[in-house]
């Protein structure tokens, strides 16, 4: 019995100080927006989908178990939104998660002075993913600024109505 516990301490520390050795480091995964798109609208309501892009450049998968994010229109917060729901980013490869978000046309009217059907709207879609690891979930923060317009949106869909008369 005690043979093979010092040959599985021996095993142990030769695999400490191989993993070590080996140059293994790893890397945070990075998060990307593809893309934010405004999906719907009704009279009341206009519902946008932001699409995240996480790349893992480890030799293993990464783990998630979540995120939460806000989307800020014109400066204030108009949408806000988490999932807990568990994802793996495989080994060396992209996973994407998309955002969605139903901001109140009322309420963009009464933060701005200006039309909000005529002019580009400034938008911040920032939040965090939570990576599982032996330590914790850690938090890989993101936050991405862009714009959008409505009208533009409201013109491509006209347009796609009328073509299929």
């Amino acid at each position: 019995m005690r043979f093979g516990f010092s040959r599985y301490l021996v095993f142990l520390i030769f695999s400490v100080l191989w993993g070590c050795s080996s140059g293994f480091a790893f890397q945070n995964p990075t998060i990307e927006l593809k893309k934010v798109q405004i999906i719907g609208m009704d009279q009341k309501t206009f519902s946008l989908e932001g699409t995240l892009e996480i790349s893992n450049p480890n030799d293993l998968s990464s783990r998630f178990s979540g995120y939460q994010y806000g989307f800020d229109v014109e400066g204030q917060r108009l949408a806000a939104g988490e999932s807990d729901r568990a994802f793996e980013v495989p080994a060396q490869g992209t996973f994407s998660i998309v955002v969605p978000a139903t901001i109140q046309i009322e309420a963009l009217q009464a933060l701005s002075q200006k039309d909000p059907f005529n002019r580009d709207l400034t938008y911040l879609l920032s939040g965090k993913a939570y990576l599982n690891s032996w330590l914790g979930k850690i938090p890989l923060p993101f936050s991405f600024e862009g714009t959008f317009n409505l009208s533009n949106f409201l013109r491509e869909k006209t347009r796609l109505f009328l073509q299929g008369l």
